[in-house]
Formats: C-alpha cells, sequence, structure tokens
C-alpha cells in the first residue's frame, strides 16, 4: 500500500485540541521540579556532545503536556551537549512526513501510530532490549500493548501508551430513564442490549445518543470495530488470511443495532467526524456517545454545569465480550539516523519515572497507561469520573484482530471497510447485506 496516503482526521482532533489549550499550562511548570535532578542519570556518551537529535511526533490534545515534552527533550540536550528539537505536526500531516524522513532521512526519533510499526519494520531500529527492561521494571506491559506493539515478536519502539475512550453520558437524562447508579459509572456494567435500551428512553425523552459513523479516523472506528468484536466477528482469523466478518452471531448483532439506530440515536451520525459529538454532547443534544474524555476536559473549563451533570462508564459488552479498539503509540528510531547513540539515550532517560511519570500525570488520565505499575497509580482515584478509564487498557485489541496489526489491516481501516459497513446497515435497514459487502471487501484485502 501506498504508506504515504494514510488519512488522518483534521477537524475533530485540532477543535478539541484548542478547546483544551490554556486549561492545565499552569501545571506543566509544576511538573518540571519532578525531574530536572534526574538530567545527569542517563547522559549520553561524550563522543556526542555538538551533534543534534531531531524527534517529530503528532500533536498533542493536552498542550501543556506537549509544552512539558518539548521542555524534557531540551533540557536533556542541553545537559549532554546534544542539539535537540522536538516539531509536532497536525495528524495528517505525521505520517507523510514520516514516510519522507524514513526515504530521505533528517529525523531520528519519530512517532508511530498502532500498526504504524509494521507499515515501517524494514526501516526501524530493533529496540527490544530497551523496551523489555522498561516493560519489566514497571511490572510488564498491558495486554493492549502486547497485543499492538510488537513486530513478529520485535519491539520497534517503545510503547507509550494511548488516549482515552469510553462512554461520555449525563448523569440526569440516564437517571430519567431508570438508570440505576447513574451518578457512578464505575458501578455502570451494561450490555449492548440494555446500553441501547437507554438511548430509546433518553431519544423518546428528547436526548437521543450520538454516534459518528462517517470517514473519520477516530470515534466512527472505535466504536465500529468494538461492537464488531463484541459480537463474534473479526477481520480475519489468527492466519491473518481467513476472513471472519460474518458470523450469524454479527447479523443478528447489526439487526439489532440498525433497530437501536431508528429508535435511540441521532441519524444524521452517519455524517459525522470526530469533532460532530463532541460539539452535541457538549450544547446538550445528545444524552451519550463513545468518546475520549476531552468533552469531560472542556465542560470543566468552559461548562461546568455539563461537567458537573456527565460521567464515564466502560464500553458495553456483547455476547463474546468486552472489547476496545486500542493500540499503543510508539517512540521509534529510524535506521537511517545519524545519530542513533543518542536517540537511544534519550528514550532510554526519558521513560524513567521522573520524566515519563511527570507526563503522564500531567494529561490526568487522558493517556493511558502502557504498564501495569501506571494502573496502580494513585492519580486515577483523585477525579472518581476518570478512574473507568485506568480499566480500559484490559480489554484493548488492535486493527486486524485476530490477526496481526500488520499492512493490510492498516488498508482496510484506511478504507473504512467496517466503518462502511456500519453505516450501509443503517441507511438500507438491511444487516445482511451490508455485511456480505463487508466481507467481500475484505477478502480483496486479505487474499
Amino acid at each position: 500500500m501506498n504508506t504515504s496516503g494514510r488519512r488522518f482526521g483534521t477537524q475533530g482532533q485540532v477543535s478539541r485540541r484548542r478547546l483544551l489549550k490554556g486549561g492545565l499550562a499552569g501545571l506543566a511548570a509544576a511538573a518540571l521540579g519532578n525531574w530536572p535532578q534526574r538530567l545527569g542519570a542517563a547522559q549520553a556518551p561524550a563522543v556526542l556532545r555538538g551533534s543534534a537529535l531531531s524527534i517529530l511526533q503528532g500533536t498533542y490534545f493536552i498542550p501543556a503536556a506537549q509544552d512539558l515534552y518539548k521542555q524534557q527533550a531540551q533540557a536533556w540536550g542541553k545537559a549532554n551537549g546534544v542539539t535537540v528539537t522536538a516539531d509536532f505536526l497536525n495528524w495528517p500531516d505525521l505520517q507523510p512526513k514520516i514516510a519522507a524522513g524514513v526515504e530521505a532521512g533528517g529525523v531520528d526519533i519519530v512517532e508511530l501510530w498502532p500498526s504504524w510499526n509494521w507499515l515501517y519494520r524494514q526501516n526501524l531500529v530493533d529496540l527490544t532490549d530497551l523496551a523489555e527492561a522498561i516493560g519489566k521494571r514497571n511490572e510488564g506491559y498491558e495486554p493492549y500493548v502486547l497485543n499492538s506493539a510488537r513486530v513478529d515478536g520485535r519491539y520497534l519502539g517503545i510503547p507509550h501508551g494511548q488516549s482515552n475512550d469510553s462512554i461520555n453520558y449525563r448523569i440526569s437524562w440516564f437517571k430519567d430513564a431508570g438508570v440505576a447508579n447513574a451518578a457512578d459509572g464505575r458501578r455502570l456494567d451494561m450490555t449492548w442490549d440494555e446500553y441501547h435500551a437507554v438511548a430509546k428512553k433518553c431519544k423518546t425523552g428528547g436526548h437521543p445518543f450520538g454516534q459518528a459513523l462517517g470517514h473519520s479516523t477516530g470515534d466512527p472506528p472505535n466504536f465500529c470495530y468494538a461492537y464488531m468484536w463484541a459480537y463474534g466477528a473479526m477481520e480475519v482469523d489468527k492466519d491473518g488470511k481467513t476472513v471472519r466478518f460474518n458470523p450469524s452471531e454479527f447479523e443478528d448483532g447489526m439487526r439489532r443495532f440498525i433497530q437501536a439506530w431508528n429508535v435511540g440515536y441521532d441519524e444524521t451520525g452517519t455524517s459525522w467526524d470526530d469533532s460532530s459529538n463532541n460539539r452535541a454532547f457538549l450544547a446538550g443534544q445528545i444524552a451519550s456517545t463513545l468518546n475520549g474524555s476531552s468533552i469531560y476536559s472542556v465542560a470543566k473549563k468552559d461548562q461546568p454545569a455539563v461537567a458537573q451533570d456527565m460521567n464515564h462508564m466502560l464500553i458495553p459488552k456483547g455476547p463474546a465480550g468486552r472489547f476496545y479498539w486500542l493500540g499503543t503509540r510508539t517512540f521509534a528510531i529510524v535506521k537511517n539516523s545519524k545519530n542513533i547513540p543518542a536517540a537511544k539515550a534519550f528514550l532510554e532517560w526519558w521513560f524513567e519515572d521522573p520524566q515519563y511519570g511527570a507526563w503522564f500525570h500531567l494529561q490526568e488520565g487522558y493517556q493511558l497507561q502502557a504498564t501495569i505499575k501506571y494502573a496502580k497509580d494513585p492519580m486515577w482515584e483523585k477525579d472518581p469520573k476518570m478512574t473507568v478509564f485506568r480499566d480500559q487498557p484490559k480489554y484493548g485489541r488492535d486493527l486486524g484482530y485476530a490477526g496481526p496489526p500488520n499492512d493490510r489491516a492498516s488498508l482496510a481501516y484506511s478504507k473504512y471497510i467496517v466503518v462502511d459497513t456500519f453505516a450501509r446497515a443503517v441507511q438500507s435497514g438491511d444487516a445482511k447485506e451490508a455485511i456480505a459487502w463487508g466481507t467481500e471487501q475484505l477478502k480483496r484485502v486479505y487474499a
């Protein structure tokens, strides 16, 4: 596939980031106090003094965390005599820039999104020893990391986690729908049928659920892949070839979803992108949606009444269980880097507790932990409305599950095959035809 052609939705990411900007600015300075004393702990060899190191990653939804990372990188560079530049690109621009760097050079450390480690596997430095050491000292990696970070058993980057995602809902409207314990999302454990029964009641009361099913790279696949797995379907089996998209359980689940869509959802969601449900929730137009905690972060700053009346719960479960589409991002080193020793030294230092911990805590749960140790962090108990995200990593699966998250899984994702199957189903009302179409499309990809 043309790896430089992968698309990433921009409206949702950019708008959310702007909305969050400034909300945590003061915390970055406070976080800096936790780690400068450790700058000498992993100094680069003297021979690297006078050299340069270039780091490339995507922009952050939490701008203060981005500022902190840049300050950490520059402080390490100053202490070690290395000129460090850290650039942050809008999401749609990141992969083309990485592809250019892989071909022409000019960059040393790159942030890879889930499955990109497969796409660039011939061009990345093997960091297995370092990644395994980092995982071991932090009580091992979370299941979703083990499902997504390795390429043929090797770590071609160091896992740093992923942004969170779960069910956002309005407490008062859930109470009106008869949901017991609605005020405490930690006590809610619904099936998809139970969740959709609430949707019907909420829509009757004038507050439907909202779900994006358009061509956007975050919320639509987050929802559709999770629902697909919950009803026993998957792109391919463990062999990475046999398409398993059309079991009878999934056809039944899709019929249930069509019915729920008609009676419980805002039906314009087939054209929504990653920012549409955020706006609808904050405007009081919808009672629930699958999203990260960015809605809550914005509400705390700009709409405290909404923040007080909302909470989060784990994604519902189906006959096959509970699942999240979740793969880790990694920091990798490109093989054509002219400063691989410095890149390794920086990553080794940055993943120590004082640096990584400050960066992790600053995001207050928006960044999911990569290792089990950080699942036990007291931070998760500070705000009960954020606690459920701590458990999300237990249920993570990546693209292509039960096969590997390889280039074919990335191609199926970039073509929106699974998402379009759901959109076709709700638009036509024909679950069987939509799934048959999706099955044929997946067979072409995985043939």
